[in-house]
């Protein structure tokens, strides 16, 4: 996400609720979204095996790691603070800060739970990610 332009304006709009609600719901919170994803579709076209992103959002604190190889031969880390909000159109978009100094995410993302299991996060490209349960061990 970091390379692939998942960096995004603050956004405008209310923040979505904060609620504990089960995984199977589809309805786009903090707690829908938390946990472990990994990109599978970019713009509808599967990752080559050699292509890597990874997410990890967290509701408590609101933080996200994210670890990915697109543009390197080696996996970069990232992290920072995101939030959710919705539009006056029920729409939901996540942005992002990151923590290093960098700062916004260069693009706010719209955020749709196909289901319980996929994500996608739409801005000038479009991601789709599934649940995995947690990230793989990587070399720093």
């Amino acid at each position: 996400m970091a390379t692939i332009a998942l960096c995004t304006c603050a956004s405008c709009g209310k923040e979505a609720p904060f609620e504990d609600v089960t995984q199977k719901d589809t309805t786009v919170t903090y707690s829908t979204i938390e946990g472990c994803w990994q990109l599978t579709h970019l713009d509808g076209m599967e990752l080559l095996a050699e292509t890597m992103l990874y997410a990890k959002f967290s509701r408590h604190d609101r933080s996200f790691e994210l670890w990915d190889n697109i543009g390197s031969m080696y996996m970069r880390k990232s992290t920072g603070y995101f939030t959710i909000t919705q539009d006056e159109s029920g729409a939901c978009w996540l942005s992002g800060r990151y923590d290093n100094g960098v700062g916004d995410w260069m693009e706010e993302y719209r955020i749709e739970m196909l289901d319980a299991e996929r994500m996608q996060l739409r801005a000038t490209s479009c991601m789709e990610f599934k649940r995995i349960e947690r990230l793989p061990e990587f070399n720093q």
